[in-house]
């Protein structure tokens, strides 16, 4: 009888916990909506922030949740980091990002300019920045990048070159589709200099 009381009293006080883990989905109304994102936090660079997050983006809210079903809610039921979670959907970033790096040109599914930051631009981040802002996408920037290219690589099908990037304002895309990947909405490429045709492997 103690046993089985006891049991009982174990069980009853799991529910809690248990019901808190998970996954969730995150969804709004409307065609174009996002979600406040409150509970969601990152070790991003000095002035960034998680400004929204998109509809439909799944969250898991332990590292243990990843490929469970994910239920339907309107926010985050407790705080999940972005270095520890696995999410799949969209969220948006806001910050001023300003460091020298490779400019890449190779067109694919995905795009065709990408710009590398330097190792020292992620010192003292998180996983989630510096994975998903190893390599950012400019084709949706703006104004538009369309540095002048010397005549001997203007025909190359891949090509790169030091630059100097000022970038703002960025949404980072998780999904099984040339869509992924992290873009900035806003910025400028200078300095673009030491053009190179890219060789197998190069970055």
């Amino acid at each position: 009888m103690k046993f089985a009381l006891l049991l009982s009293i174990l069980l009853t006080a799991s529910l809690p916990t248990a019901h808190a883990q998970g996954c969730v989905q995150l969804t709004c109304s409307g065609d174009d909506c996002s979600i406040k994102p409150e509970g969601l936090t990152a070790n991003l660079p000095a002035g960034f922030k998680v400004k929204s997050i998109g509809a439909n983006t799944r969250i898991p809210l332990d590292p243990d949740a990843v490929g469970q079903y994910c239920r339907p809610a309107n926010r985050l039921p407790n705080p999940v980091s972005l270095d520890q979670a696995i999410f799949s959907g969209q969220v948006e970033i806001v910050g001023k990002l300003k460091t020298s790096g490779t400019l890449r040109f190779e067109p694919n599914d995905g795009g065709e300019l990408t710009f590398k930051p330097t190792e020292g631009t992620f010192n003292g981040t998180g996983t989630f920045f510096k994975y998903h802002f190893s390599g950012i996408k400019l084709d949706g920037v703006r104004p538009r990048v369309a540095p002048t290219v010397p005549q001997s690589l203007s025909r190359a099908n891949c090509w790169q070159a030091k630059a100097t990037a000022e970038l703002s304002d960025f949404e980072v895309i998780v999904r099984d589709s040339s869509a992924e990947g992290t873009y900035a909405l806003h910025g400028r490429i200078t300095n673009v200099h030491a053009f190179t045709k890219c060789t197998w492997g190069s970055e």
